[in-house]
């Protein structure tokens, strides 16, 4: 006999179709879009059920910043950790924990990525938000500026932070930002335009940019 879901697993559920459902308006739609209505809508629950998980959208948002901020900082934190246990530096693998981490996937949608929805978070929280999501990036970005340093020799660090903040900028894309073929149409220019190609070349183009220091 199939066994029924308790109270704590049905609160599970609610709570993660609420997240998920948040972050998919997010990448759609943006953060400007967001109501308690939408939200519950889109993730078919009562809207009540937003208050009662989370307060209000402020602290729904909160929760998913940090959920996809903490994918970004935990690859981050796990390449460095390798990196630095190498006995000579090496500066493909440096260049990899400032960019593969900017490609980690959304922490409730495996289709959009996790920096495409921090940042729009991000650029319509307020102060205090924007302080929890950089204090969770701080050290793994020192980390992969004093790697970069070692291993190009440059001494110019604000010229060094200079192109890590541009190359980190630039992982965003021009919108639209959603990774779903049919939303994200290009220019036959570019190929075939899968994901694992932009990858491949956005990881040459960081490459190139960075180098140009030496």
């Amino acid at each position: 006999m199939d066994r029924k879901p308790d109270s704590g697993q049905i609160a599970l559920q609610t709570r993660d179709r609420l997240l998920v459902a948040t972050e998919m308006l997010v990448v759609r739609d943006g953060v400007v879009s967001l109501s308690v209505r939408r939200i519950a809508g889109e993730a078919g629950v009562n809207s009540a059920l937003i208050r009662y998980h989370f307060g209000d959208t402020d602290g729904l948002l909160r929760e998913l910043a940090h959920l996809n901020a903490a994918r970004i900082t935990d690859l981050r934190n796990k390449l460095l950790d390798a990196l630095e246990a190498k006995a000579e530096p090496d500066f493909i693998a440096s260049v990899d924990a400032l960019v593969l981490p900017l490609w980690t996937a959304a922490a409730m949608s495996e289709q959009h990525r996790a920096i495409v929805v921090l940042d729009e978070i991000f650029a319509r929280a307020g102060p205090s938000l924007q302080e929890e999501i950089w204090a969770g990036f701080a050290q793994g970005v020192r980390r992969v500026s004093l790697a970069l340093q070692q291993v190009l020799g440059c001494a110019d660090g604000p010229a060094l932070a200079w192109r890590i903040r541009f190359v980190t900028a630039a992982a965003l894309d021009i919108p639209p930002r959603s990774s779903r073929t049919d939303e994200n149409r290009r220019s036959a220019i570019y190929g075939l335009d899968t994901p694992s190609e932009r990858l491949e070349q956005f990881r040459i183009f960081a490459q190139q940019a960075i180098l140009a220091l030496r």
